[in-house]
This record gives structure tokens, sequence and C-alpha cells, in this order.
């Protein structure tokens, strides 16, 4: 009886032990990702309304993230890009 205790527990915790420590690792990766260079769109011209640029931004954060001249933003669609882009400070 004892034997099959410790035959059943022994993979039960090591799947627990790796459950706990991938969800330690997986808090990490999501924060290195903040304010990396993604494509935003900026208003240009009425020829060109979503002229396309490099950013160091992200789609959430607490800031509106600038790009001289003007606020970078989220191309939704073929015409529009309504959306600001933010970043982290």
């Amino acid at each position: 009886m004892k034997t099959l205790k410790s035959k059943f527990l022994l993979p039960v915790l090591a799947i627990v032990f790796a459950i706990t420590a991938s969800a330690f690792t997986t808090v990490e990766a999501s924060r290195v990702d903040d304010n990396t260079a993604i494509m935003g769109y900026i208003y240009q011209s009425a020829e060109d309304p979503c002229h396309e640029v490099t950013v160091p931004c992200s789609t959430t954060g607490s800031q509106t993230c600038f790009y001289s001249p003007g606020v970078v933003a989220k191309q939704l669609n073929g015409t529009a890009c309504p959306l600001p882009l933010r970043r982290n400070p």
C-alpha cells in the first residue's frame, strides 16, 4: 500500500512543480515585450492619411506614444487610423 501511494504521489508532485514554475516564468516574459518597436501610423497629408512608421510603443500603457510631428495611431482599416498607440514610462 505504501509503494502504491509513493508511485502515485511522485508524478503528481512533479506536475504541480512544473505548472508552478511555468507560471512564474510567463510573468517575466510578458514584461520584456513592453515598448518594443512596432509599426505605427501618423497623419502626413490628405493623400497619405496613415503613413507607416516604426515606433517603440505598444497597444497598452499609461502614456500616449508620440512621433514627431504627430501622435502615432494604430491603423484599423485601409483608410483610417483612429486609435493612438500607448507606451509605458
